[in-house]
């Protein structure tokens, strides 16, 4: 220990700096003009702050001049108040210099002989610093732990006989983004004649109602006037202004005496200069567009949908928090990788905020987002994606092929099959199918729990055998129907068509990017295979947001390993994307598609509908996954970029490169069969009933040819996909010639049987 104070400031300084600790208050660099740009990093959630200064009604002044109390009351503090309250749903209201102080002021107002403070343990700062002035005594609950509240009320009930108690939480809670369940709390301090102060700092104009206190009917005249509800909120975050308020609710005689009680007892209101009312006529303008723009809803939607994007990666579900208001948290593995992961998204041009110990109250460092009213949908889903992608990769996703090089399943998960990986050894596999038999080629990987299954069988879901887990003359029936409709000589037929699907696909992306980056997966390389599939089959789409998001779950549930708790929201999906197949399937009779023709052979329709299912789902996603897969790559390297766009030998080129994707990386790098007979022979080993894993691409085979299967399964669209990668890679090539990679790093997507970069996102300048 040193008596020196620059030594021990310098020895603060470098414990920061080696624990990836250090703030900074300098404003961040602009991003690149190119560049996506979104911040997730302020509390601006109706983006009214990037309105800039208000109009100037009134000749309000820049300052005060003094306390309130004093002379320092003026108009605008009076008419900004009366507006917070009728935006709340509250009788009255008192506005501070900031939220802080608003904070210290409730507290210290209720500090008193007899009062005790019950706080949750992740209550803001200003309320534990309030807190820590006070006099009175207080302690912590466990975060969101009312059964614990319940013990401390009655404990403090008998210990302080004739005291009172005051719970203060908060409505939805700035570092994880949970929400209290106000109604059950209000409940409980309502049994125990507690009086409850809730911070609404993070929901206050961010709901249709004002606040949560309002949605909830927290200030009801029939509630018990002996344990009164308070209510915080700043004024700095949705209404994008300065300040703080507290909200008076209940009776007007009940109001206006609490409000009269803070003004004459809260020594940050008393003894600072009032807030200024230059800034109150700005607050003013903010809550009127609040009010009238219904600014809550359009946060609300912009919510639901990041939930929804984030939600669909496993991995960051699986360190997701938050998301009931507008904050989305993201637990990191350390501060270190929350700010190596900060870092690269600021260069694509996003920008999150970074919580890292101690300003978290459990130790946890996080990736803390705020969804906004103004981000625009496609900016969005394009940030959020890339969000997604550099949180997997920091709890140890690849972000390299998975298959390339080895075995992609997890480690627990691997006992499930045999992976064979022999290319001679996988064509005797594929050959023999009543040694091998494909009866587990469209089941589930992992078991389903009891709740997915019942969500499945309130909509008939079955997939008995049809076509790719089918053997016998029932197979080679259905695979003479569907064959024509996929063949080399129907594609080269209709190939001027699909061209034409390609030109139409470039012009809408040359159309996206002159507003920024494009992710090239869910455009270009998701358009072309989709529009082909419905134009060669006449089979019907449903919208392709909602095919995308059909596609991705029904992949997950039956070739990913879901956990549990997922698996339901997997299974809803599958349900409606069932249910809605199994309608288009019964309305396609008499008419000329592949649907219409299969019945009309006789195949039942159980069995079409099963068809239907995974060939609406990988005709297009499995090729989506290969164009996408074939452009991260070109993309990487210029010289063949260029190559690629040479109007002679381009096309060339792009078969190339797609076949040695398709040797490599294919977007189907393994198949399943079950061994139904006892095998020792080099690369092959198994007994009747082992699960195999065949390896159908990967760095170490010598040609692409397995890529499509082999035998009597060998894929019907193999001619469609590798016609369709070769045009898009080509065209996109030979049109954009400048196209570059642009932002983060994507993670792949890996399941069982499918593989890609999970995001191919480009910019044009």
């Amino acid at each position: 220990m040193s008596a020196d104070w620059t030594a021990w400031a310098e020895n603060r300084h470098r414990v920061r700096n080696r624990r990836a600790l250090v703030r900074t208050a300098e404003p961040p660099p602009p991003p690149r003009a190119t560049a996506l740009a979104i911040d997730f990093r302020t509390n601006d959630y109706l983006g009214l702050g990037a309105r800039g200064l208000p109009s100037r009604r009134t000749s309000a002044p820049a300052g005060a001049g003094s306390s309130r109390v004093v002379a320092g009351t003026h108009p605008e503090h009076r008419t900004v108040e009366a507006e917070l309250a009728q935006l709340a749903g509250a009788q009255d209201a008192l506005v501070f210099s900031s939220g802080y102080l608003a904070n210290l002021g409730i507290i210290g107002a209720l500090d008193a002989p007899g009062t005790t403070l019950l706080m949750d343990d992740h209550v803001h700062a200003s309320l534990r610093d309030a807190a820590r002035a006070a006099a009175s005594h207080h302690e912590f609950f466990p975060h969101q732990d009312l059964a614990k509240l319940e013990h401390r009320l009655e404990h403090t009930g008998r210990a302080r006989p004739g005291g009172r108690i005051a719970v203060i939480v908060e409505s939805v809670y700035s570092v994880v983004g949970d929400a209290t369940d106000l109604d059950a709390l209000a409940r409980l301090c309502a049994t125990h004649h507690a009086l409850l102060v809730v911070d609404e700092a993070h929901s206050f104009a961010t709901v249709p109602q004002g606040t949560l206190a309002r949605t909830h009917d927290l200030w009801n005249h029939e509630r018990d006037a002996r344990a009164p509800i308070i209510v915080t909120a700043s004024l700095s975050k949705a209404l994008a202004a300065q300040g703080g308020v507290i909200l008076f609710g209940g009776p007007a005689h009940q109001a206006a005496l609490w409000r009269d009680h803070v003004v004459n007892t809260a020594r940050p209101f008393i003894y600072d200069t009032g807030l200024s009312p230059l800034v109150a006529e700005a607050a003013l303008e903010a809550c009127t567009a609040a009010r009238g723009e219904n600014l809550a809803a359009a946060l609300e939607e912009r919510r639901r949908r990041a939930l929804s994007i984030i939600g669909r990666r496993p991995a960051v579900e699986r360190v997701l928090e938050g998301g009931a208001g507008p904050i989305l948290s993201l637990r990191m593995p350390s501060p270190g990788s929350a700010l190596a992961a900060a870092r690269e998204l600021d260069e694509a041009g996003i920008r999150v905020a970074v919580f890292r110990p101690p300003s978290v109250p459990d130790n946890i460092s996080r990736l803390r987002l705020s969804v906004h009213a103004d981000h625009r949908p496609d900016q969005l889903v394009l940030a959020l994606e890339q969000v997604a992608s550099a949180v997997e990769r920091a709890w140890g996703a690849t972000a390299k092929c998975p298959f390339a090089h080895g075995d992609a399943r997890p480690d627990d998960h691997r006992h499930r099959q045999i992976l064979v990986e022999d290319p001679a050894a996988v064509r005797q596999v594929m050959g023999d199918p009543e040694s091998y038999v494909p009866d587990n080629a469209l089941t589930t990987n992992v078991p389903l729990v009891p709740a997915a299954r019942r969500i499945l069988a309130t909509v008939g879901f079955q997939l008995p055998p049809v076509l790719a887990s089918a053997t016998g003359e029932l197979h080679r029936k259905v695979r003479r129907i569907t064959t024509p409709y996929f063949s080399a000589t129907t594609v080269r037929r209709r190939l001027p068509d699909i061209r034409g699907i390609c030109r139409d696909s470039i012009r809408e992306l040359e159309a996206e990017l002159e507003s920024g980056p494009v992710d090239l997966s869910r455009t270009i390389a998701f358009s072309v295979p989709a529009r082909s599939l419905q134009l060669l089959s006449g089979m019907p789409a449903p919208e392709p947001s909602v095919l995308q998001r059909w596609s991705a779950d029904s992949l997950e549930l039956f070739w990913g390993w879901p956990e549990r708790s997922r698996q339901v929201g997997l299974a809803r999906s599958a349900a409606d994307f069932y249910a809605w197949l199994s309608n288009e399937v019964k309305e396609s009779r008499g008419e000329e598609n592949l649907f219409a023709d299969l019945l009309a052979a006789g195949i039942d329709l159980e069995r079409v509908v099963s068809l239907g299912y995974f060939l609406v789902i990988a005709g297009q996603e499995t090729t989506r996954m290969l164009i996408s897969t074939a452009l991260y790559r070109a993309l990487e390297d210029r010289s063949l970029w260029s190559a690629l766009g040479n109007p002679q030998s381009g096309p060339g080129t792009a078969n190339e490169l797609i076949r040695q994707t398709l040797r490599a990386n294919s977007s189907v790098p393994t198949w399943r069969r079950q061994s139904a007979v006892s095998v020792d022979n080099p690369g092959l080993r198994a007994d009747p009933g082992d699960h195999l894993l065949l390896r159908l691409s990967g760095e170490a085979l010598p040609d692409h040819r397995l890529a499509f299967g082999h035998g009597i399964h060998r894929c019907l669209g193999a001619a469609l996909a590798e016609q369709e990668a070769s045009l898009v890679v080509h065209d996109v090539a030979r049109s954009m010639p400048g196209l570059r990679p642009s932002g983060a790093l994507p993670s792949w997507l890996t399941l069982l049987s499918f593989q890609a970069p999970q995001h191919v996102i480009v910019e044009n300048p």
